[in-house]
């Protein structure tokens, strides 16, 4: 592992400090209401020393996005080491997520409504960034689980189907949950929604009559 200069530590901080700062900002003042003197204030950086590695407003929020995604799969990654069986590997990877988007919630909720406005030839390069940036991440996502989910069908813990197929199912139900505890103004208690996302995965939907 290469040993890096005390400039790349100093640097790696200095962005750190902005993001963090522009998160908690954005929480309080909205994404219109967020200037960058606001951000460099709260960073205790001068104005100019932002725009030495953001180039602007946008591209400060997108990477400050994409910052928080990687911590986000930091913590899934423990979470998800955590558990001996795929359902408590599952549970403890739902925890966390719900955990990471209470604490950053204001900040998610105003760039979710900052990327809904259609027609803008400036969000639809954006979202070319954005997907290129985390498309990898999504990827790995999905392998990780698909493997799991087959290393448990081998156990006899979830029936045999198609291992990348229900890992696909499983990752998009649970980020549906979380986009809408994000966006609505009340949610039900997290254990709650835990144990409905785990149950539907384990026991399915439908009550079969028998004759």
């Amino acid at each position: 592992m290469a040993t890096r200069s005390k400039e790349e530590v100093v640097q790696e901080f200095r962005i750190q400090s902005i993001q963090d700062a522009a998160m908690r900002v954005i929480a309080h003042k909205g994404i219109a209401g967020a200037t960058m003197q606001d951000i460099a204030e709260e960073a205790g950086v001068a104005k100019g020393t932002i725009y030495l590695y953001f180039r602007d407003r946008d591209d400060l929020v997108e990477k400050t996005f994409e910052t928080a995604i990687t911590q986000l799969h930091g913590l899934i990654d423990r979470a998800w080491a955590s558990g001996n069986t795929f359902e408590q590997k599952l549970r403890a990877t739902i925890a966390a997520k719900f955990e990471f988007f209470r604490e950053n919630r204001e900040f998610f909720r105003l760039y979710a409504s900052l990327r809904i406005p259609e027609g803008d030839i400036r969000d639809e390069r954006r979202d070319r960034r954005h997907r290129g940036h985390c498309q990898e991440q999504y990827r790995a996502r999905i392998d990780l689980m698909g493997q799991a989910l087959a290393e448990a069908m081998e156990r006899g813990e979830v029936r045999r189907m198609n291992p990348k197929r229900l890992a696909l199912f499983i990752i998009e139900a649970t980020n549906s949950v979380v986009i809408e505890r994000i966006m609505e103004n009340e949610s039900p208690p997290e254990p709650e929604d835990i144990d409905l996302v785990t149950s539907v995965i384990f026991d399915g939907i439908g009550t079969r009559i028998t004759t």
